[in-house]
Parts: structure tokens; C-alpha cells; sequence
């Protein structure tokens, strides 16, 4: 709805609607003979910044005008020394700006609203991220306002050519939304698609990063994700460099990017600021874990139920010895602990850190202790999922899916042994495949492959080769031109 033109009808509009809403702040004033309200919420600016720059010099301006909009522009251009100054013509977007720290001044006779950045609410520092930790890499990471975010991005990409396109989300209280990509590398029409499906998520509120994902990127039946996100503003700002996208939400320290491929998973700065002879080891490593915490409870199931011949005389009979005291077959025992680890990792996670560190000490005693002492679950059993669980932290961006498919191939091994596991895994590899994002192939560049950009991905290749190389997401193969 518009604003009037007339005073009193904006004021009790103003008043009506933040009713019960004690950080609302308003007053009344006269300026150059013509009444006007400045109006605020309380916690969200500076008190001295709107002070200094922007009342006072309103409140002590003398200034000429012929009509009530020739007042409005002077103020605007002449009075307030605030840099940040938008206009609104609607209720909406007045409290869109009052929600984001903004002064409102409204004067009689204008139809237009004055919005003045004089922001001041309390944030969090740039802190060490917590979930992406770098031995050699910086310190720092994205928080919760968006300003500040684009701040870091900007303080890493020095060139007009880093572009933050800002939206707002959401149909009952916006949210504040920056696309960032670089003109040079990005391409217009992933942009211009990703702009698109944000507009059109009808979504009430936007309350994280999360519920914009799946919009993002569209309906793959897939457990594995194109979107990737990241709380550095190091590795935002090599991945927009890449020709990638990246989606800012206000209120979450987490910055989501398009294209993802599989690959990433396996990579993370260090790898960047290590030897390279290092580096490929590492990444031969996190695929090694990859494989292990997906196959090894599964291909233990499929050879101890159907495939015993493959196992060593002495292991056999070890492994032998140990299940005939308990009473579940080897596909029930691997289900069920690997069901109470799940159960335990999420306690850990939800519990407050004072007492968080009880559930390990349950946790040892109950499955590591006490369920083999009692017969339940077998000593060969609890090794390998504890090396299992162990593997699956190698490569954390992907232990969401990773937990869901162990689950499913220990069942499918145990029904139908490695016959029917490997079935599984060429489904799932063929899955990988098959997924593209915004027509960039997430299995890319080693499926199809791209012999230019092999160098990083499973090995990786000293920086006078990678300095020489360009890629970009839109031109690996099978991308769509």
C-alpha cells in the first residue's frame, strides 16, 4: 500500500501497525515549519550515528523550497550527511528498511519516504569458522549480517567485476537475499535462472540457507546435492573466480554456491598452501575414506552372509567364533549399530557442550563395552563400523548422504550379497552421473572427462601449471554452451 500524502494518516498508519511493539520508536517534529515524524527500532541502529548525521541536521536545516517535494529533495540532498539514503513509497517497503536498521523520516505533504542507513545492532566477529577449520588458511569467516559478508567478499575480490545483486525474500517478511558472481567469469543466463527461481519460491519466511536450496536447485532425484556451501570467504571468492554463483541469506553465517560438483567434496584450501605431492596424497586419501565409510559395513555383510570362501582361513574363524554368541545375523547387527551411532552423534550434537561430552562416555560403555560383553554385537562387527565412522568425518560435506546410503547397501548386501551391492553402487555412480546443474555435469571433469582440469581434481598440480590454466564450470565438457 502507498504511503498518503497526508501527515496524520501516515502517522496513525505507523502507529496502528507496530501497536504491542515496545522497540518501536517514534517522534514527532517540525521542520522548517512543515511537520514530520523520524521513526526507528530500538537495538537495530546507532544512537549516536542517527543523532549526528542524520536529526540534527534535518531538525537545524534552513532551506528554501517552492513545494512539499522540492523540501523532501533538499533534505535528501543538502541536510543529512548520512551516505545511505533510500527513497520508499510504500508501507512495505518503509518497514522493510525500519527491520534493517534504517531511520524512516516522513514529512507532510510527500507521498515518498526518506530511509537513512544508520545501522548499529550487536553482531558476532569474523572468528575462525568452526565447521571448515584450515591448518594454513585464514582466520576468519562469514557471520550473520549481510553486510558484513559482503564485506569480507569485497575485502577479498578488489575489482568492479565482483557484482552483488541484492533481492528480498519472502511474502510475509522479506528477507534481504545477494546473488554475487563475477561479470567476466559467471554465465548471465545461470544467473538470470537462479534470480528467477528465487523470485518464485513461495516461501513466508526466509529463516536459513536451507529452504532456499531445493529452489535452487530444482528436482534431481538424487540424495546428492549441486549446491554447495561454505562459511569462508576464501573459498567463495576462488569459486566465483570458477564462473560459479554465489547466494548470501541475512541471519546465516553459511554462503551457498551453483554449480557444485562431486569433486569439491574432496578438496579444501590447505590443499592449495601444502606441496603438491602432499596435496594429491590427501586427496587420495579422503577418496580412500570416501569408499570405506560407504562400502566397507556392506561388502563385510555381503562376504561374512553369502561369500565366506573369500576370507582368510584365521579371520574366518575369528569372525566365526565371535558371531556364534550373538544372536542377530550379521545384516540386523550392522543396522542396529549403526542406528545407535547415528542416535548418539545427534544427542552429542544437541546436547549443551557442558555436558556433551557424557554421550561418549555412554557411548563407549554402552556399545563398546558392554553390548559386546553381553553377546549382542560382535568384536569384528564394532571394528569395522568404528572405522567406518572414523572415515565418514574424512569427508564431512558429504556425511548426510553418506550415512543414508550406507544404510541402504548394508540391507541390499545382506539380501542379496555382492551381486546385489554391486548393482547398488552402479546405480549410484550411474546417479552421479546423470546429475547436471544449470548444464554442468556434477560428475564433471572426470565424467566427461575434461583432461584440462584433471590436474585438480584427484591429484593436484604444483601452482606453476595451475597459474597458467583459466577454468571455468561453463566450460568443462558437457557443459551446455
Amino acid at each position: 500500500m502507498y504511503l498518503y500524502s497526508d501527515f496524520e494518516l501516515n502517522r496513525e498508519a505507523f502507529k496502528s501497525d507496530f501497536s504491542d511493539c515496545s522497540d518501536f520508536l517514534l517522534r514527532e517534529a517540525e521542520v522548517n515549519k512543515r511537520r514530520a515524524f523520524f521513526c526507528v527500532m530500538d537495538g537495530l541502529v546507532d544512537s549516536l550515528q542517527l543523532s549526528e548525521a542524520v536529526t540534527e541536521p534535518i531538525l537545524k536545516s534552513s532551506l528554501s523550497f517552492t513545494s512539499d517535494n522540492e523540501h523532501l529533495e533538499k533534505i535528501k540532498r543538502c541536510a543529512v550527511g548520512s551516505l545511505e539514503i533510500n527513497e520508499a513509497e510504500t508501507f512495505e517497503d518503509c518497514y522493510f528498511y525500519l527491520m534493517s536498521g534504517f531511520l524512516v523520516f516522513c514529512l507532510e505533504g510527500c507521498k515518498t519516504a526518506l530511509a537513512f542507513g544508520v545501522q548499529g545492532w550487536s553482531r558476532r566477529t569474523t572468528d575462525e569458522p568452526t565447521n571448515e577449520s584450515m591448518v594454513k588458511g585464514a582466520k576468519e569467516c562469514f557471520v550473520e549480517t549481510l553486510n558484513d559478508n559482503k564485506a569480507l567478499l569485497r575485502k577479498r575480490v578488489k575489482t568492479p567485476d565482483l557484482k552483488l545483486k541484492q533481492i528480498k525474500l519472502g511474502k510475509t517478511a522479506p528477507t534481504p537475499v545477494v546473488i554475487a558472481y563475477m561479470k567476466s567469469s559467471a554465465d548471465m543466463k545461470t544467473v538470470e535462472k537462479i534470480e528467477k527461481r528465487l523470485k518464485a519460491a513461495p516461501l513466508e519466511l526466509v529463516s536459513d540457507y536451507g529452504s532456499l536450496a531445493a529452489f535452487i536447485e530444482g528436482k534431481p532425484a538424487s540424495v546428492f546435492s549441486a549446491v554447495g556451501n561454505t562459511e569462508r570467504p576464501d573459498v567463495l571468492a576462488s569459486k566465483l573466480l570458477e564462473g560459479r554463483v554465489g547466494i548470501m541469506v541475512e541471519g546465516t553465517p553459511f554462503v551457498m554456491f551453483t554449480p557444485y560438483l562431486f569433486t569439491d567434496n574432496f578438496s579444501s584450501l590447505d590443499d592449495y598452501n601444502n606441496p603438491p605431492y602432499y596435496s594429491s596424497f590427501v586427496r587420495l586419501l579422503k577418496y580412500f575414506s570416501f569408499l570405506i565409510s560407504l562400502f566397507l559395513p556392506a561388502l563385510y555383510v555381503a562376504i561374512g552372509t553369502f561369500h565366506q570362501e573369500m576370507i582368510p582361513t584365521t579371520l574366518l574363524y575369528i569372525i566365526a567364533s565371535s558371531e556364534d554368541t550373538t544372536p542377530f545375523p550379521l545384516v540386523i547387527e550392522a543396522v542396529l549399530i549403526h542406528i545407535l551411532y547415528e542416535i548418539m552423534r545427534e544427542a552429542g550434537l544437541r546436547l549443551p557442550k557442558s555436558i556433551g561430552h557424557a554421550v561418549s562416555i555412554i557411548g563407549a560403555i554402552v556399545i563398546g563395552e558392554a553390548m559386546v560383553s553381553a553377546g549382542i554385537i560382535g568384536e569384528p562387527m564394532l571394528v569395522v563400523v568404528a572405522l567406518t565412522a572414523i572415515s565418514s568425518y574424512v569427508v564431512y560435506p558429504l556425511y548426510e548422504r553418506v550415512a543414508v546410503l550406507r544404510i541402504a547397501f548394508v540391507i541390499l548386501a545382506g539380501m542379496t550379497g555382492l551381486y546385489g551391492l554391486t548393482i547398488g553402487m552402479c546405480v549410484m555412480y550411474a546417479n552421479i552421473c546423470s546429475l547436471s546443474s544449470y548444464g554442468v555435469p556434477y560428475s564433471a571433469p572426470l565424467s566427461p572427462l575434461t583432461v584440462s582440469s584433471v590436474g585438480d581434481t584427484v591429484f593436484r598440480e604444483g601452482w606453476k601449471k595451475l597459474a597458467k590454466r583459466k577454468v571455468r564450470v561453463n566450460s568443462l565438457e558437457g557443459a551446455d554452451e
